[in-house]
């Protein structure tokens, strides 16, 4: 565990937008002091960690677990933000049926989009040409990032609009 404090800290720290010496300065240390930390030559004091922790704001497992805990622990916070469209989708569940010549190939595309994401919202292991896992120097399996960043959250709120003009106008159509 102690071995992915380094690295764990300079992911974050760069995730949250510090500079070596931006978070040294936040944390009360000098800048070689957190370059020593991110290198595993040093580690902090039980004071200088939980200053680490507030600033860049991590748990446990973001501090020192594994590439593979760090996305299991983020696994909750992306199952929140798709639970946030979930009401969306169920709405265009059931006026499927009232488009279903309107717009079906919209709403087939957002479904299987959708769908698409409930599947894949974690990261994947990395494989090469021939087919082979994909390992670090520490041997630990290199990660593709989420396909979270594929939702298509502007099609879905296209859609909702639609639906919504359409349950406005439905005595027209």
């Amino acid at each position: 565990m102690i071995e992915n404090f380094g690295g764990n800290v300079a992911r974050l720290r760069k995730e949250r937008g510090y500079s070596q010496e931006q978070l040294a300065t936040k944390i009360g240390l000098n800048k070689q002091t957190i370059s020593n930390i991110e290198r595993g030559v040093r580690y902090p004091t039980f004071e200088s960690l939980e200053k680490i922790a507030t600033v860049l704001k991590a748990n446990a497992t973001q501090l020192f677990g594994t590439t593979q805990e760090v996305a299991i622990s983020d696994t909750e916070s992306v199952m929140d933000r798709i639970d946030d469209y979930d009401d969306r989708v169920q709405t265009m569940m059931r006026f499927a049926k009232v488009f279903d010549e309107h717009y079906l190939e919209e709403i087939d595309e957002a479904f299987k989009k959708t769908e698409y994401i409930y599947q894949m919202f974690s990261e994947q292991p990395l494989y090469d040409e021939e087919g082979k896992l994909v390992l670090n120097e520490k041997g630990n399996t290199v990660l593709k990032p989420s396909f979270f960043e594929s939702i298509p959250f502007d099609e879905i709120d296209s859609l909702v609009k639609k639906i919504d003009y359409i349950k406005a106008n439905q005595d027209l159509l």
